[in-house]
């Protein structure tokens, strides 16, 4: 279809096995002479594997044109045959007639055949192609195949050619004694990356092109990652390439059309994916020129890592999906009450409920509470806690505070007594020192509950607390619960909305205590 727009005598990306295009470099140069030698030295088994689609047919198919008369092959193509089909086929291709279906009747004949060829210096082969289908028996019978010999020589030269799982099979233990006649074995590998290129080539000058460079260094290189170098797949990249480079007028071949033939052949895989990807919108802005269309990009296709250009929306995002998204996110907000109501308990769900009350919420039980029990540790220096507030004793610690923070604590008016003077410095001092407590008393709320107040678990008490809190519209506070009892932290903004959320926080049912330690911003 495309021979004549490119010059072409005849397709030169053929699938087929064709002799004439076979491509040399040193590993497929060192197959063809082990697999030459092999036969002209009578070896008797020699094993030739490669991936599927490495040249390994064609290998054969050089061989067999490439001998002299005096050899004579027999080529089996299908390995589901029994051995008295094999045999059949196998005089057949040798050009001795035959009639019979006795087994051993066609192995005499054969045997008859083997001599005559013996006696006047000619050599027979016996290649196999495919051979990683053959079942243990029919391998076994081969190997007994090859025991038609002199004390001199090899009557039959057996080569069995076969994809990787053939090494695989000559590892088993029943078949160790046809491993031990394996005299020449070679491997067929892909090509490198660097042998793309000159194969393409290749194959162009065997149909006799000698214009312009048909494909551009890039395509190349994605030639060579979508292929992994195996040929069959660079004859098919190639082939329906130059296709649609005909198609599209194009005189020569982009890496937007091998990007364009990989999607169709379906030859993405994890790296290969990268590249398109990279590629972007190439390929679809490439048609929409040829077409005389106008390209816009098309963001949703792009990797997510992409932002989008600031002051445009997405394509597919309008009023209607946001009022749809709006009206889910309230139905799962309404869902999340109900069930905790229920179960008390919000591990079941998967979002994070700080973004749906506006306040930070600390587990218990993944972070240390702002106050430990005094059995537990010593109390901490500069705050009153549980117990000595109980005890109603003056011997409390005076308060410490940070130089990088601003004191807290108002700084009271100088009291005058009922005599109107004001008072000596001893008595300011017990004053000042009174206040500090009282104050101290105010930011650390303790009061316990009636036993008819019910009781619930941390997690769910934790979050009525945070309802109420919300529900005043505070932001910046931390709650977290312990045993009954709320330890608040954070930051808010004004000393109002601090003593908002302690009333909050004292409201709810189950509260035994409070700890207030909110800071206040200046």
């Amino acid at each position: 279809m495309y021979s004549d727009h490119f010059g072409f005598a005849e397709l030169p990306f053929s699938v087929s096995p064709d002799a004439r295009f076979w491509y040399t470099n040193s590993l497929y140069r060192e197959a063809f002479a082990s697999l030459c030698y092999g036969i002209e030295t009578r070896k008797g088994f020699i094993v030739i594997t490669g991936e599927a689609g490495t040249g390994k047919t064609t290998l054969l198919r050089k061989f067999m044109h490439s001998v002299e008369g005096r050899v004579h092959t027999a080529f089996i193509f299908n390995p589901h045959l029994s051995f008295t089909e094999l045999l059949r086929l196998i005089l057949n291709d040798l050009g001795v007639p035959n009639s019979s279906h006795d087994r051993l009747t066609l192995m005499a004949e054969l045997n008859s055949y083997l001599f005559d060829q013996l006696k006047q210096g000619h050599i027979v082969s016996l290649l196999v192609d495919e051979a990683q289908n053959l079942s243990n028996a029919m391998l076994e019978e081969l190997r007994l195949l090859s025991n038609l010999e002199t004390d001199k020589a090899k009557l039959i030269q057996i080569v069995l050619i076969g994809q990787p799982e053939l090494e695989l099979k000559l590892e088993q233990p029943e078949l160790r004694q046809l491993k031990q006649r394996v005299a020449i074995r070679c491997r067929l590998a892909p090509l490198k990356n660097n042998e793309v290129a000159p194969y393409i080539r290749c194959r162009l000058q065997t149909v006799g092109y000698d214009g312009k460079e048909l494909f551009d260094p890039e395509s190349v290189q994605n030639i060579a990652l979508y292929s992994k170098g195996i040929p069959r797949l660079i004859n098919v990249i190639c082939d329906n390439a130059l296709l649609i480079a005909y198609a599209a007028s194009q005189p020569k071949v982009s890496a937007n059309i091998i990007d364009e033939v990989a999607r169709d052949l379906q030859l993405l895989g994890s790296s290969q994916d990268n590249l398109v990807e990279q590629h972007g919108g190439r390929l679809r802005r490439a048609k929409a020129q040829h077409s005389g269309e106008r390209w816009q990009p098309n963001f949703a296709e792009f990797p997510a890592a992409v932002e989008q250009p600031p002051g445009k929306h997405h394509p597919g995002r309008t009023l209607a999906g946001i009022g749809i998204g709006a009206l889910l996110a309230a139905v799962v907000l309404v869902g999340t009450i109900l069930y905790t109501q229920q179960s008390g308990s919000l591990a079941a769900f998967g979002f994070n409920i700080e973004d749906l009350v506006g306040v930070r919420w600390r587990n218990p039980a993944r972070v240390r509470p702002l106050a430990e029990p005094p059995e537990a540790t010593a109390p901490y220096e500069g705050r009153v806690t549980d117990r000595e507030l109980s005890n109603e004793t003056p011997a409390l610690k005076q308060p410490e505070f940070s130089p990088l923070e601003p004191n807290p604590l108002p700084t009271p008016e100088p009291r005058i007594d009922n005599t109107g003077k004001p008072p000596s410095p001893l008595t300011e001092a017990t004053n000042r020192k009174s206040e500090d407590i009282g104050t101290r008393q105010m930011n650390t709320v303790t009061r316990t509950l009636s036993p008819a107040q019910p009781f619930m678990n941390s997690e769910k008490l934790e979050f009525e607390v945070y309802k109420a809190i919300h529900n005043r519209a505070i932001k910046g506070v931390e709650v977290s619960a312990r045993d009954g009892t709320i330890h608040l932290g954070g930051r808010v903004a004004t000393a109002n909305q601090k003593l908002a959320a302690v009333q909050a926080a004292s409201s709810v049912p189950g509260v035994k205590g409070i700890r207030d330690e909110i800071a206040v911003n200046n």
